[in-house]
């Protein structure tokens, strides 16, 4: 068999096979271990539905059927909470604020230095790939608080700085955009990071206020997804749908969403009446930092939807019904099926669709078995 043709298959093979064909000869060693062959399998991967895709909820791992039901090794870490995925690798943070960045799929774990912005509070965290610099890069934006001046309440700008996996450190960044308004992010650290941008919900409201009780007023508040880019590092934001504002603030059923290769979002398109409508939408031209939205389709939802989490098997989306319970949606069919996984309180609720990759942490620590 030529080397062209072996290269072929083991670049079709999941993770775990390939980590033990490391030990077959020498040659496989290196071939598995060169970036190209890497960046090659990342491709596959990405682009084989068929790839094994787990879903990971409440800091434990939920697996398809697909997996037959094996447990992972994020199981090691059930402190932390989940941020998001990027190449198979997953980002995970402590109460503390401590960041660590783990690819379960070939058992490698890091922890990232300290902050250089170390006395604020973290309001919001994103990870992604730069594909200008071909570096993984954390966005990490702090509070620095507020005071009272003259009875009015006034906050002071947040502050934004950037992890780069090749350097290794952090380093405070200008920007502009997010001293203009009060930016708040929500419901979760993040929410998803597509070609190059990461996204966030969340809302703004002014800076500065008569009194304290004066800014829990919603009509100051307006909702938008932020966007940052991960290779000029500057942040834009997107207004949603007109027909979202009259029920947008502080609703779990709405969610940024990864839907067919496209940024897509999930909420309610009817408030306030007897049967809830949920409509589709998704962001056409889209250039970096401006676009439109074209609503995909609209419908009544058989079960009470309190949390979208993911989409996953192209229509089927991940919620939390009404019971507390995992429920796969299917759009098309209006079908449900309960995955027999509980949860009893909304925000603990952590998912994602994950593929597995061959994609190093350099510098990082293995990973002990938890193979059973």
């Amino acid at each position: 068999m030529s080397e062209e043709m072996v290269l072929h298959i083991l670049s079709r093979l999941p993770s775990k096979s390939l980590m033990r064909f490391k030990c077959v000869r020498k040659s496989w060693y290196t071939m598995i271990n060169d970036p190209m062959f890497v960046e090659r399998h990342l491709s596959n991967s990405m682009h084989n539905k068929r790839s094994t895709s787990c879903i990971l909820v409440n800091r434990f791992l939920h697996s398809d059927t697909s997996t037959g039901g094996q447990r992972s090794g994020f199981e090691v870490i059930e402190s932390l909470s989940m941020i998001g995925q990027c190449d198979g690798i997953v980002c995970l943070c402590d109460r503390r604020d401590n960041i660590v960045l783990c690819n379960p799929a070939i058992k490698e774990l890091k922890l990232l230095p300290k902050s250089c912005l170390p006395q604020l509070i973290q309001c919001a965290v994103g990870f992604g790939y730069d594909p200008k610099s071909k570096d993984y890069k954390i966005h990490r934006i702090s509070c620095d608080g507020e005071e009272i001046y003259d009875q009015r309440l006034v906050f002071f700008p947040p502050r934004v700085e950037i992890y780069t996996l090749t350097t290794d450190s952090w380093r405070e960044i200008k920007n502009n955009y997010l001293e203009t308004e009060n930016t708040f992010f929500w419901p979760e650290y993040f929410e998803m990071y597509w070609k190059g941008i990461c996204y966030w919900l969340g809302y703004e409201q002014p800076k500065e206020f008569e009194s304290y009780f004066d800014r829990l007023e919603d009509e100051k508040k307006k909702t938008m997804i932020f966007l940052f880019d991960t290779g000029d590092e500057v942040s834009h934001n997107i207004l949603l749908p007109d027909c979202l504002y009259e029920a947008a603030v502080y609703r779990f059923d709405m969610r940024i969403l990864l839907w067919n290769e496209s940024v897509a979002l999930f909420g309610l398109d009817s408030f306030g009446t007897f049967v809830e409508c949920y409509g589709l939408w998704v962001l056409d031209d889209f250039d970096g930092a401006k676009g439109s939205w074209t609503r995909h389709c609209t419908f009544e939802s058989v079960i009470d939807i309190k949390r979208v989490l993911a989409f996953w098997n192209n229509d089927e989306i991940l919620l939390v019904d009404g019971c507390g319970n995992i429920v796969s949606y299917n759009l098309g069919t209006n079908n449900h099926k309960n995955l027999l996984i509980y949860t009893e309180n909304l925000c603990r609720v952590e998912t994602i669709v994950y593929v597995n990759t061959l994609v190093p942490i350099m510098g990082g620590n293995k990973l002990e078995s938890v193979d059973k």
